[in-house]
């Protein structure tokens, strides 16, 4: 992705964030939030800052912060030397890192951070258990933290601190999304690729513009930047993008939104699947089938496809191939076929 200030990829390049306020991720409760709400922490974008800008509790700041607390009479009687931020993942999953931001927080970010989680059904309360799953860690102001998460559970809520306050611009949490086969009836199609089963962006030709991921939010894309967008080409080739589908499952039929991308959709796609036990992989590790041959593609609408859908009805999928001619923009992409439940039970 092209960005004026470069950022560390290491994790949002291979996972989603389960935390995102665009999945349903939400700030639920925090010890203070004097100076700028926790609200903040799940919002998207790494936080701006605005210069000069006053509200009644001071400068105005894009994200969670804490009063001051270190060396005060009011954290001296309390057994907390941390304020915390309890969070509830809007995708269920297994963690596999944290981005702690504090863009813009330069005198007043917190010296170190820590983690818990905990896996409830319903609501968080006082008989909650909470498992550390990163422990005190040193963070640096204006700057990305980003700490791996070695844990193999699947989570629902989150416990950030912060020690001994300050302030944080966002709150990254990204690993592989969960689903739970009891929120799903017999003989029910599912969208395969959405990032609420699971599914994921894991490679593409060319991200210049935005992230292959986007192809399987949540609802139609907000504007072209919410959608996957390649540069211009000026050579014979293609762009392409591989989605990992959360769920195993035959393919049965697929919706293809190009909302939006009005002077800059592709001419035509191709869409190919494989079924492969391999994670990350690219255009050429796999042999890919063609599942829709090329077909002409028009400016911001859905595209519904199902008798040109060239699988059998019994055919299982693993990861799926979207090549478009020759390049330019999609925003969404549905797979929806039944799943293989007896190998997600495995």
């Amino acid at each position: 992705m092209n960005t004026e200030e470069k950022t560390d990829d290491r994790y949002s390049s291979r996972y989603i964030d389960l935390l995102s306020e665009r999945v349903g991720g939400r700030a639920i409760a925090c010890s203070d939030e004097w100076f700028a709400e926790c609200d903040n922490l799940v919002k998207p974008g790494r936080g701006i800052f605005k210069e000069g800008h006053f509200v009644a509790t001071g400068q105005w700041m894009d994200g969670w912060e804490s009063r001051r607390s270190f060396g005060r009479r009011q954290r001296s009687a309390s057994a907390e030397d941390f304020d915390w931020c309890i969070l509830r993942l809007g995708i269920p999953g297994i963690v596999r890192g944290f981005d702690v931001d504090t863009n813009h927080f330069r005198g007043n970010a917190p010296e170190f951070v820590a983690v818990e989680a905990a896996n409830v059904t319903g609501e968080i309360d006082g008989v909650t258990v909470w498992t550390e799953i990163l422990s005190k860690s040193a963070t640096q102001a204006h700057s990305q933290n980003l700490f791996e998460c070695i844990s193999d559970q699947v989570w629902t809520h989150l416990r950030l601190k912060m020690y001994p306050d300050g302030g944080i611009s966002r709150f990254r949490v990204y690993g592989e999304g969960q689903i739970v086969r009891d929120n799903f009836i017999e003989g029910e199609l599912v969208d395969l690729a959405s990032v609420m089963n699971g599914g994921r962006g894991i490679a593409a030709s060319d991200m210049f513009y935005s992230s292959p991921s986007n192809l399987v939010m949540p609802g139609r894309g907000v504007n072209m930047g919410d959608g996957w967008e390649t540069k211009r080409r000026r050579d014979a080739d293609n762009d392409w993008a591989i989605v990992k589908l959360g769920l195993t499952g035959t393919i049965r039929k697929i919706l293809i939104d190009t909302a939006h991308f009005k002077g800059n959709y592709p001419d035509h796609m191709r869409l190919e699947a494989t079924h492969t036990k391999r994670d990350d992989i690219g255009a050429a590790d796999v042999d890919w089938q063609t599942i829709i041959g090329d077909t002409p593609l028009y400016p911001d609408r859905e595209h519904l496809f199902i008798e040109q859908i060239d699988a059998a009805e019994n055919a299982k999928f693993t990861h799926v191939r979207l090549n478009i001619f020759p390049d330019g923009g999609i925003s969404r992409l549905r797979i929806f076929g039944f799943p293989d439940w007896e190998e997600l039970e495995k």
